[in-house]
């Protein structure tokens, strides 16, 4: 009897290890099926029932769990006699309300599940009734009711030696899912107890051998995926190892893989960060977690850090080719909104490529969740704090203003340049900047709404107007119109644009010659491949009062679209 391997990922574009690494130790017949939690609940289900068998197993998130009880209330309603079971990190801690709460489930495995589920889908595949097997059988690792009385069985040991697993991506499948974003861990565990992170409590750190990493690297490279995100907590815990594999990339590049990872990067050292230099750009994107600057906050969720070396490192490598991503979170202990802004202005202006800022989640299984300090949390997924001692309700909602205008403006690129520009003149204003435009949309009646970004250029216009200095509007202005030529090209010129494009000089250029000499060896090879008409469609020219960087300096640029997606300063 064949198992069913089932879950809901947040997005088309992504996929799931956890998967993928039960059904490289369970029986060759065990199915796979990924779906997302935004699609019809009814389409979920008559994707299940279309797959024949009797072993149903879950696997469970915080962004998934709402939609997963109501798939499996039916799921049982319509297939009474099967087993259903789930696992994953909403479901391993809490078992016994978990079961209580959701009858049609059979049994939870808990924590890292390939050995139980290996066990148990060989001694259940045999049978014709494999839910009686189930109860007559006890397997460690798995909790259940056993006639109405909770049981857990003895816990897993953890496997030591992970080269044992088995590469979780069958063969042929990464040529099929290349385009998605694939998972991959060279270890487990992680040797740092943020009280917030679950991985703070799956104890020691426990390794993939170097030559077992290089040669799973070596079939992602093979397969020439575009993204491959290490899910290892902290990837450079270990420097030797850390070069070892950041070399074995630089040395086996295929031009299009990029490689993500989620560092300490308080702990790289010179030789670590001038490799990191090396690569070309965005193959490499890290991930960093600050999570605030107030050192009394990093005590009491028992962050250890090196703050000054992290801000140096974190700065660096920002102007560098790798793209860098760093988190705050908001609700942490001790982070009023006074201490809040200062944290984000601090992070902000290390010009991360990208700034998260998150919101405290009380996950299942961590110190958080035991922790007496006053917080309330939601009780819905995903448990996220609507106030604590520190922070209330109304603050909490000044910062989800801040994290929206943030995305939507900076994180996104959009308004790279004037954003880079107002932020660099004012140091400590930065996040009354987000805040006080968040607000300005609010009151408009536009924060809610899902704008093009047409629409979210214009309002940062009107914004402008309405806020600016009047001996700055020519400036910012002139900067909000260069960021609308990086994104897009100026199809229909707005109201609010001071800089409008030179259609006439553009086609005079593109005739001259002059554009291939002004870009490099492979740019050139992409601008051959269209005629100079055919870029006529695909390219502006336009000429600023200032520079992208707001010095007072007149400036001609050319915006090529497309595969090149780059601008060239021309020279008159």
């Amino acid at each position: 009897m064949k198992a069913l391997l089932i879950t809901l990922n947040s997005k088309f574009t992504h996929t799931s290890l956890a998967l993928r690494c039960l059904r490289s130790v369970a029986p060759q017949d065990t199915v796979l099926l990924e779906c997302t939690v935004n699609q019809p609940k009814d389409e979920i289900l008559r994707q299940i029932l279309s797959i024949p068998t009797e072993i149903y197993a879950f696997s469970v998130y915080i962004f998934n769990v709402a939609l997963t009880r109501q798939i499996l209330s039916d799921l049982r309603a319509v297939r009474p006699d099967a087993l259903i079971l789930c696992g994953g990190p909403e479901v391993s801690y809490g078992c016994e309300a978990f079961l209580r709460g959701n009858p049609a489930v059979d049994g939870v495995l808990r924590g890292e599940g390939e050995e139980t589920f290996r066990e148990l889908t060989q001694t259940l595949s045999s049978s014709d009734h494999p839910r009686e097997a189930f109860y007559s059988q006890r397997f460690h690792g798995v909790s259940l009711l056993r006639e109405g009385r909770y049981e857990a069985l003895p816990d897993r040991s953890p496997v030591c030696d992970l080269d044992v697993l088995p590469f979780p991506y069958e063969s042929g499948e990464l040529e099929t899912l290349g385009n998605r974003i694939l998972y991959y861990e060279s270890c487990r565990g992680c040797p740092y107890t943020c009280i917030y992170c679950l991985s703070s409590v799956q104890g020691r750190v426990r390794v993939h051998s170097l030559s077992r990493v290089f040669e799973d690297l070596q079939r992602f490279l093979d397969a020439k995926v575009r993204l491959v995100k290490f899910v290892d907590r902290t990837f450079n815990f270990d420097r030797n190892r850390t070069k070892a594999i950041l070399q074995y990339l630089k040395d086996h590049d295929n031009g299009i893989t990029s490689f993500h990872f989620e560092i300490a990067a308080w702990l790289l050292d010179e030789e670590e960060l001038e490799l990191l230099e090396s690569f070309r750009p965005d193959m490499i994107l890290l991930e960093v977690g600050i999570q605030s600057a107030n050192p009394d906050t990093l005590a009491a969720i028992t962050r250890r850090t090196d703050p000054e070396r992290l801000y140096a490192t974190v700065a660096r490598l920002s102007q560098g080719p790798c793209h860098i991503h760093t988190d705050l979170i908001a609700g942490l202990p001790y982070e009023n909104l006074d201490s809040f802004e200062r944290s984000f202005n601090t992070v902000f202006h290390l010009r991360s490529h990208c700034l998260q800022l998150g919101f405290l989640k009380r996950l299942k299984g961590t110190a958080l969740e035991h922790r007496e300090d006053g917080a309330v949390y939601s009780q819905s997924p995903p448990y996220e704090i609507l106030r604590n001692q520190w922070l209330t309700s109304e603050d909490l909602q000044i910062l989800k203003g801040v994290e929206k205008v943030l995305d939507r403006y900076w994180n996104s690129g959009l308004c790279r340049h004037l954003l880079s520009y107002i932020t660099k003149t004012d140091p400590h204003s930065v996040f009354s900047f987000f805040r006080e435009f968040s607000a300005f949309l609010e009151q408009k009646g536009e924060f809610y709404l899902a704008h093009t970004p047409a629409k979210a250029f214009g309002m940062m216009s009107e914004y402008l107007d309405q806020t600016a200095d009047s001996s700055l509007r020519p400036t910012l202005q002139a900067l909000l119109c260069y960021d609308w030529f990086t994104f897009d090209r100026c199809h229909t010129v707005a109201q609010w644009q001071t800089v409008t494009p030179d259609r006439d000089g553009l086609l005079d250029l593109l005739k001259s010659g002059r554009v291939e000499k002004l870009l490099t060896e492979d740019q050139q090879e992409i601008y051959r491949q269209m005629s100079p008409l055919q870029w006529f469609r695909n390219s502006d020219l336009a000429s600023f009062p200032c520079a992208p960087d707001g010095r007072s300096t007149p400036q001609k640029y050319l915006f090529l679209y497309g595969r090149l997606r780059t601008s060239v300063k021309i020279e008159d």
